[in-house]
């Protein structure tokens, strides 16, 4: 894999996902049957996956004749339904994200990146989308092989618009009217809060999933003094002096506003994982994401 694809998926990282799926919590509707094998629904395949009592209307040819003749009872064998999973991917491309470093918009296409490859080799249907001051779409590819077109999607230059992350949400929302799993990667820096952004990505046919990135910078800032912090969207600027008891109010500040990011997550059902981008994507995926359950 070549430049610039190995900075964004490592081959020895993507090694290491190839165990990994893209988890589904609950059934979702689809009109397309695929490869992916649905841990929630049972269906027609010839993999095994549980038994029940036979009620009446059930298919004959699938009682377990064994069974019944060691249990005097008529016993259903289920199998895995092979479903269509769609992947939607919503990458945050808004000014915010040039923090750094590491630069939380080169963190978050490598988060997609990652979750792509890890739905494509799932059998999943995987999408991409970028939003910024417009929407920047790659329309649902499948399989391995389509690897490297989400990858030179994903090294395009950014947008680095400056509308709030919940506008674009509701917009990605409105016009594709997603079915599948929404997994929206970004800061969360978003005036009107993560509430609106859940609201327009959360419907009936869907399942969503937030990874929440923050620079190093983000979380704890490494300067101090005088200083003229400016609004890297907005614009505004403001002169002021950074003294520790400051810098720990600020510290302090940004810990609630991770708690209360999740602690919304947590009230809609949704997944969520937050970490700083100075932190290996091995722990993030293998550790975090799975714990989340964003991954299984």
């Amino acid at each position: 894999m070549s430049e610039p694809y190995t900075e964004l998926l490592d081959p020895a990282f993507r090694a290491r996902l190839e165990r990994l799926q893209i988890a589904v919590r609950r059934a979702l509707p689809s009109s397309l049957r695929g490869d992916r094998r649905s841990p929630t629904r049972k269906g027609l395949s010839l993999e095994f996956a549980d038994f029940r009592p036979y009620a009446p209307g059930d298919d004959v040819r699938h009682l377990d004749w064994s069974a019944w003749a060691r249990l005097d009872q008529l016993i259903l064998k289920l199998f895995h339904d092979e479903e269509d999973l769609q992947l939607h991917l919503l990458i945050d491309d808004s000014a915010s994200m040039e923090m750094g470093p590491p630069e939380k918009a080169l963190a978050a296409r490598r988060v997609a990146a990652a979750l792509a490859w890890i739905g494509l080799r799932d059998g999943s249907r995987v999408s991409c989308t970028l939003i910024g001051d417009r929407l920047e779409r790659m329309n649902a590819v499948r399989g391995e092989a389509a690897v490297g077109r989400l990858l030179t999607f994903l090294s395009q230059p950014g947008l680095r618009g400056k509308r709030p992350l919940h506008e674009g949400c509701r917009e990605f929302a409105s016009f594709f009217q997603p079915h599948g799993v929404v997994v929206l990667v970004s800061d969360l820096l978003d005036s009107a809060g993560i509430s609106a952004s859940l609201k327009s990505l959360q419907r009936r046919t869907t399942e969503v999933a937030v990874v929440q990135l923050l620079a190093p910078q983000d979380v704890d800032p490494d300067f101090d003094g005088e200083v003229r912090l400016l609004d890297m969207e907005d614009g505004p600027s403001v002169e002021t002096t950074l003294s520790p008891a400051r810098i720990d109010a600020y510290r302090a500040t940004v810990k609630r506003f991770v708690a209360e990011c999740g602690e919304h997550c947590l009230r809609r059902a949704v997944a969520f994982a937050s970490c700083t981008t100075d932190r290996p994507l091995e722990d993030l995926f293998l550790h975090d994401l799975q714990r989340a359950g964003v991954l299984r």
